[in-house]
C-alpha cells in the first residue's frame, strides 16, 4: 500500500459503515426491510479487509497520524478530526472488524423474522462503527464523542425487545452507571485542555514525559489519571462499576457477543492504554489499577462460578477477564493486556454465540443449566466450538488463552504478593465456571430426566459457521504473539512525532514485551487449569446433585452469591435513598417551598396590580390613603438621615 493509498484506506473504516447504515434506513427499511443486513456485511468485510491492511502497513512502516481537517477552534487552540492509526490501535482494530463481522453474519440467522430486524441491524451496526471511531481517534474530544455513541448505541441494543420490562430496566441502568463513569472522563477532558491546551495523544505525551523527565508533574495530571481510571471501570464494568454489565444480557444474543468481545467493554481497557503515559507519571496510579483489576478479576471469577444462566456467567466471566487486563496494565504489561484483550475477543465471541445456540435449541433468548444437559450429541458442532473456547479461556496449552491469560498471571508472580495470589486464584476459578458450564450444558443429565421436555437440534448454516471459525481462531491466537509484540513496540517505543514542524521520537512507558513458551508457566497454568477443571467434574458429574443441593442447604451463602457479596444490596439501597430524596425534593421542596414562593410572589404581584388598578380608577379615598403613607415613609426616612 503506497502513502497516498493510506488516508483512502483509513477512509473506508467509516464511509463503509455509514454508507451501509443510510442506506437501509432511508432505502431499504421502507422498501425491503429484510435486506437491511446485506448492505451492512459488505461495510463488515471492507472494514476487514481495510483493517488488516492498515494493520500490515504499520507492521511494516510504523505508526503515524491522520489529520483531516480542523473542525473546532476555541481561542490558540484546536481539534482537528484526524485517525492514530498505531500499533496497538490496529491490533485491537482488527480483532473488532474480523469478530465483529462474524457476530454480524451469525446475527442475520439469529434475528431473522424478528419483527424488529431492520432496526436491529442499523443500530448494530452504529454500534460497530462507534467503537471504530474509538479505537482510531487521535484527541480525546473526538474519542470522548465516540465514546458517548458507543454508549447510546450499547443502551438502544440492551433494550431492543423494550416490550420487556426487564429489558428496560436493564438498559436503564446500563445508561445510568456508565453516565457516572463518562461524567469523570468528561471532567478528565476539562481538565486535559486546561492543563495541556492540547487534545492530541502524541502533543500531551511529549508534554507530560519532557515534564517527567525534570522531575515535575502538572498539577492535574494525579486527578486527571484518576478520573480516567473511574471512566474506564464503569465502561469495563470493573468495581466498584461492575454491576450494570451481567444485567445487559437482557439484549438479543448477538447483542451480547458484541459488547463482550469486541465494542463496549474494551472501550475502558482502551481509554487506558491509550492514556497510560499520563496515569504511569503519577506515582501510586499504575497499582491502583492493578489492585483494581484483581480484585475484580478474583470476586467475578468466584460468582462466576455460582450463577445458573448460560449467559449470566459469562457475563461475569467478562468482568472477571477485564480485571486480568487491568491488572496487567497496571503491572506495566501493555503488550500482554493488549494481546489478551485481543484473544479474549475470540473465545468470548465463541462461547455467547454457543450459549446463543443453545437458547435457540429450546426457543428461549437464553438457558439455564436446569434446563439443559447432555446435549453434547444433539448439538455436535456447538459443543465442539464451545469445548475449543473454552480450553482456550481456561488458559490450557496449546490454546490461546494459555499465552495470553498465563501471561498475566507469570506478570503477577513476578510482582509478587496479592497479586500473584488474585492471578493463581482467578486460574483456578476460570476452569472451573466454565467446565463446570460445559459439564452441566453438554453432559450429565438430559433435560427430559429431570422432568423437563426438549427437543434440541442443531440450528442452520448461519448459525454455526461463525462459532466454528471464532472458536478456530481462539484456538490459535497464541500464534499471534510475536506480530502483536511487534506492534505494540512500534507503537510504544521509537515513536514519530512532529511538534512545530520539528520531527522528534519518544519513548513511551510501559513494556511491549509478551513471554513466549516458558515451562514455568506451562506447569502453573496447567496445574491451575486441572484444578478448577477437575473440581468442576468432580461437582457436576461425579455429584451430580452437588449443583442444587447447596443451593437448598445453604440459602444464606445463596443471597451472599446472589447480592454479589451483599455489593448490589447496597448499591440498592443507595439507590432507593437517592430516589427518595428525590421525592421528597419534587414533594416538598418543590412542591411547598419553592412552588409557595412562586405563588406567593405572584399573589403579591397581583394584589399590588389591584391597588394600583383601584388607584387608577380614580378611587380618592384610597388614592389619598396610599399618597398619605408614601409621603409619612419619605419623612422617616429624611428623619432617619
Amino acid at each position: 500500500m503506497t502513502p497516498a493509498q493510506v488516508p483512502i484506506v483509513a477512509w473506508l473504516l467509516f464511509l463503509a459503515p455509514i454508507s451501509a447504515i443510510l442506506f437501509g434506513f432511508f432505502i431499504l427499511r421502507p422498501l425491503k426491510p429484510e435486506w437491511t443486513h446485506w448492505p451492512i456485511l459488505l461495510s463488515c468485510a471492507v472494514v476487514a479487509v481495510a483493517s488488516v491492511a492498515l494493520a500490515a502497513r504499520v507492521y511494516a512502516d510504523g505508526s503515524f497520524d491522520l489529520n483531516f481537517y480542523r473542525w473546532a477552534a476555541v481561542g490558540d487552540w484546536g481539534v482537528d478530526f484526524g485517525l492514530r492509526i498505531d500499533g496497538p490501535c490496529v491490533a485491537v482494530l482488527t480483532m473488532v472488524a474480523l469478530v465483529g463481522s462474524l457476530i454480524h453474519v451469525y446475527a442475520a440467522s439469529y434475528m431473522k423474522g424478528d419483527p424488529g430486524f431492520s432496526r436491529f441491524f442499523l443500530v448494530f451496526h452504529l454500534f460497530f462503527l462507534a467503537m471504530i471511531g474509538l479505537l482510531t481517534a487521535n484527541n480525546y474530544v473526538q474519542m470522548y464523542l465516540f465514546w458517548e455513541l458507543v454508549g447510546l448505541a450499547s443502551y438502544l441494543l440492551i433494550g431492543f425487545w423494550y416490550q420487556k420490562e426487564s429489558a428496560r430496566k436493564a438498559a436503564l441502568k446500563a445508561f445510568l452507571t456508565n453516565r457516572v463513569g463518562d461524567f469523570g472522563f468528561l471532567l478528565a477532558l476539562l481538565l486535559i485542555l486546561t492543563t495541556f491546551r492540547v487534545a492530541q495523544f502524541h502533543i500531551i505525551y511529549l508534554k507530560v514525559l519532557v515534564l517527567a523527565s525534570g522531575g515535575h508533574t502538572p498539577e492535574f495530571l494525579p486527578l486527571i489519571g484518576g478520573l480516567l481510571i473511574w471512566a474506564a471501570c464503569a465502561k469495563s464494568a470493573q468495581f466498584p462499576l461492575y454491576f450494570w454489565l451481567p444485567d445487559a444480557m437482557e439484549g438479543p444474543t448477538p447483542t451480547s457477543a458484541l459488547m463482550h468481545a469486541a465494542t463496549m467493554v474494551t472501550a475502558g481497557v482502551f481509554l487506558l492504554i491509550r492514556s497510560w503515559p499520563l496515569i504511569a507519571a503519577v506515582p501510586g496510579l499504575p497499582t491502583a489499577v492493578a489492585a483494581i483489576g484483581a480484585f475484580t478479576a478474583l470476586a467475578s471469577a468466584v460468582i462466576a462460578g455460582t450463577r445458573k444462566d448460560l449467559k449470566r456467567i459469562l457475563a461475569y466471566s467478562t468482568v472477571s477477564h477485564l480485571g486480568l487486563m487491568m491488572l496487567a496494565l497496571g503491572l506495566g504489561q501493555i503488550g500482554v493486556a493488549v494481546f489478551h484483550l485481543i484473544v479474549h475477543g475470540f473465545f468470548k465471541a465463541a462461547l455467547f454465540l454457543c450459549a446463543g445456540n443453545v437458547g435457540h435449541a429450546i426457543h428461549q433468548p437464553t438457558a439455564n443449566v436446569d434446563e439443559v444437559g447432555g446435549w453434547r450429541k444433539a448439538l455436535p458442532w456447538t459443543y465442539a466450538c464451545f469445548l475449543l473456547a473454552a480450553l482456550s479461556l481456561a488458559g490450557v496449552f496449546p490454546f490461546g488463552g494459555f499465552f495470553s491469560k498465563d501471561a498475566i498471571v507469570d506478570a503477577a508472580l513476578s510482582r509478587g504478593g496479592l497479586f500473584a495470589a488474585a492471578g493463581l486464584l482467578v486460574s483456578i476459578g476460570s476452569a472451573f465456571y466454565i467446565f463446570r458450564m460445559l459439564f452441566l450444558t453438554f453432559h450429565g443429565s438430559r433435560p427430559e430426566q429431570k422432568g423437563l421436555s426438549a427437543h434440541p437440534h442443531e440450528a442452520g448454516f448461519g448459525f454455526v459457521a461463525p462459532i466454528v471459525l471464532l472458536a478456530v481462531g481462539s484456538a490459535f491466537a497464541g500464534l499471534l504473539r510475536p506480530l502483536i509484540e511487534r506492534l505494540v513496540d512500534g507503537g510504544l517505543h521509537g515513536l514519530p512525532v512532529s511538534v512545530g514542524g520539528v520531527a522528534l521520537q519518544m519513548n513511551l512507558p510501559g513494556s511491549a514485551m509478551i513471554p513466549g513458551f516458558e515451562w514455568r508457566a506451562l506447569l502453573i497454568g496447567t496445574a491451575m487449569a486441572a484444578i478448577g477443571a477437575g473440581a468442576a467434574y468432580a461437582l457436576t458429574m461425579i455429584d451430580a446433585g452437588w449443583d442444587w443441593r447447596w443451593r437448598v442447604s445453604s440459602p444464606r451463602l445463596v443471597r451472599v452469591f446472589d447480592t454479589d457479596f451483599g455489593w448490589k444490596t447496597l448499591i440498592g439501597w443507595i439507590a432507593d435513598g437517592v430516589t427518595g430524596l428525590g421525592n421528597f425534593a419534587g414533594r416538598v421542596l418543590d412542591k411547598k417551598w419553592w412552588d409557595g414562593a412562586i405563588e406567593s410572589t405572584g399573589s403579591a404581584a397581583l394584589g399590588a396590580g389591584g391597588l394600583l388598578s383601584d388607584a387608577s380608577r380614580g378611587r380618592l379615598n384610597e388614592a389619598l390613603w396610599w399618597m398619605a403613607a408614601g409621603a409619612a415613609l419619605l419623612l422617616a426616612a429624611g428623619g432617619l438621615r
